[in-house]
């Protein structure tokens, strides 16, 4: 199982070193775009080559199959062009499709180790997009024909050197307004950038609680909030575009002046005899193609540097992830949950909200987890479903270290319930069989250990019933907690971690899901919950209590007993505090 190699975050990239970064993550492409280009660029001399021949020699000579034969050799060259341009701008294409291949599952790596990598996915496939679009349009081609500026310049000073000065000179003005460009809006952008960002994230938010934004009138409060971030995007983002027209409409001016002093220089050149009449017209067109990728870089800055930026921003999310080694799949691990010298933290937090310790759990046991709120049980499941990283210790089923162990093939050994169940876009079945391509017996058997059978048969189109599509009706709470139930039991698992379980159930259904949960640990499989509820605290074998950063364990019927009125002072001595020596 092969480890990720740390990274240090990158810094934000200027534009020479993301366009050589993006190379690096397309090794294969780059190279032959290149080539693509330099015969694309060969061939756009074709035209002024065949123009000056026409006006020197072929107009001189009056020879018509001279003039035949040139323009069938400057057609087939410009067809051989047509195929280069088709080339380069294919493996363009297929360029953005590798790109979003390999960054979208690094997107997804990050997803998966991160804590709020879940909250920042949606912006990070967002930003993917823009990145997967600048090739996908051929809006990076500009950058390959950058390149090739000094052989027009080259060309043109064949022509003259004082037409090939001019260019020369022309370039230089026209690099220096892209240089301009990128020194006085790169901030300007990034900051946009970032407000549009957290504008995105908050519609985002509105769209998951609308139900409480609705019924608190707080809709109006949402939108002042989202136009305050809009607004301010709005402002930066006319002051950035400000700017770039500007530096666009004097490149633009700019080249029309020099196609003006070009021709002017050669119709000089021209009447004092040191270039033939040719040579003007030739000049104009050289020039214009050598400065044609600086024009079009300036023209498209706007798009350039939000893909930038895009890549910047994505750069730092998935900076320390590659993609994910190739692993052996592991055999069905033994029912042994082992929990060594383990404290939990809230992501990004210093502090332990469960100091060290030590618990052992096997097959045919149900745990409960019992607390006040906000002292650490839903930390404590998500620690020990891998969703969340250890603040110290480790957390073994089977012998198997769990947050060492890929997700990819111990997750279809663990069962979980969170307390707010997000079912994913699809139908009722896909989300039981947790988006496999599982035979239907096994969807049905793992709704009727949860108790769901008969109320997914009752919706609309049963199993098919679709879920969080266009035109799909809305589940209850209680519908959404069985159908998370049932894929949680799905596949059998070892281990079954529910936080609130019952919370959206009514009595009958309560009664109904204690009872499957005795049946499937009474299977061997481990069941370990949270929760105030008292009926499901008394089916289960033991019991955690979170008390102030510790963990004191009771067997339940003991700590029962305790509660009884003929023994209310006895429930400290039941518990037995679990810790680790130091």
């Amino acid at each position: 199982m092969a480890k990720q190699k740390q990274k240090t975050p990158p810094k934000n990239l200027g534009l020479i070193g993301w366009f050589f970064a993006m190379g690096r993550e397309l090794p294969g492409y780059f190279g032959p775009i290149l080539a693509f280009s330099l015969v694309s660029n060969i061939l756009l001399l074709v035209s002024p080559l065949y123009m000056l021949q026409v006006y020197d020699r072929i107009l001189t000579s009056g020879s018509k199959d001279t003039l035949i034969w040139m323009t069938l050799i400057a057609i087939f060259l410009l067809a051989i062009f047509g195929a280069a341009e088709t080339g380069r701008r294919r493996i363009c294409a297929l360029a953005a499709e590798e790109l979003e291949e390999k960054l979208s599952e690094r997107v997804f790596v990050e997803f998966d180790n991160t804590h709020d990598a879940g909250r920042r996915l949606p912006n990070d496939l967002r930003v993917l997009s823009r990145i997967r679009g600048f090739f996908q349009n051929q809006s990076v081609l500009p950058f390959f024909d950058l390149p090739f500026v000094p052989l027009f310049l080259g060309v043109m000073f064949l022509v003259h050197p004082l037409i090939g000065l001019v260019g020369l000179v022309g370039g230089i003005v026209l690099l220096a307004v892209a240089i301009a460009a990128e020194l006085t809006t790169r901030r300007t952008n990034e900051t946009a950038s970032a407000v549009n960002s957290e504008a995105f994230n908050l519609a985002s938010g509105l769209s998951r609680q609308r139900s409480a934004i609705i019924a608190m009138g707080l809709t109006h409060n949402a939108l002042f909030k989202w136009r305050q971030s809009k607004e301010q995007a709005r402002e930066l983002n006319l002051k950035a575009g400000a700017k770039e027209t500007g530096f666009a409409s004097v490149t633009k001016s700019g080249r029309q002046m020099l196609q003006i002093i070009i021709l002017g220089t050669g119709g000089a050149l021209a009447i004092t005899q040191q270039v033939s009449p040719g040579a003007i017209v030739a000049g104009s067109i050289i020039m214009s193609r050598a400065l044609g990728p600086i024009d079009q870089i300036v023209g498209g800055w706007r798009g350039i540097s939000a893909t930038r930026l895009a890549w910047n921003q994505l750069g730092k999310a998935i900076a320390n992830n590659e993609t994910k080694a190739p692993f052996t799949p592991l055999p069905r691990p033994e029912a042994k949950l082992k929990l060594d010298r383990l404290s939990v933290a809230v992501p990004g937090s210093r502090e332990a909200l469960i100091r060290p310790f030590g618990f052992e759990a096997n097959g045919g046991q149900m745990i409960a987890i019992m607390g006040g709120n906000g002292t650490g049980k839903t930390t404590l499941l998500q620690t020990i479903s891998g969703a969340w990283r250890s603040h110290s210790g480790a957390v073994n089923l089977g012998g198997r270290d769990l947050h060492a162990w890929p997700s990819e093939d111990r997750g279809q050994y663990i069962g979980y319930v969170p307390q707010e169940i997000e079912l994913l876009p699809g139908n009722v079945a896909e989300n039981i069989a947790r988006m496999t391509q599982a035979q239907p017996e096994a969807v049905i058997e793992a709704a009727k250990k949860a108790g769901a059978h008969d109320m997914i048969l009752g919706l609309p189109e049963g199993y098919e019933t679709p879920i969080g599509v266009p035109g799909a009706g809305s589940l209850s709470a209680g519908q959404r907690q069985l159908i998370g139930l049932a894929r949680a039991l799905f596949g059998n698992p070892v281990l079954v971690l529910l936080d609130e379980p019952t919370a959206n159930l009514d009595p009958k259904t309560v009664l109904q899901t204690i009872d499957n949960l005795k049946a499937v640990s009474e299977a061997g499989a481990i069941v370990l919950m949270s929760t105030h509820d008292h009926k499901l605290i008394t089916a289960t074998n033991s019991i955690l209590m979170v008390r102030e950063g510790g963990i004191l364990t009771a067997d339940t019927q003991q700590y029962i007993e305790s509660l009884k009125p003929k023994a209310a002072n006895a429930p400290a001595a039941q518990l037995r505090t679990v810790g680790v020596r130091k």
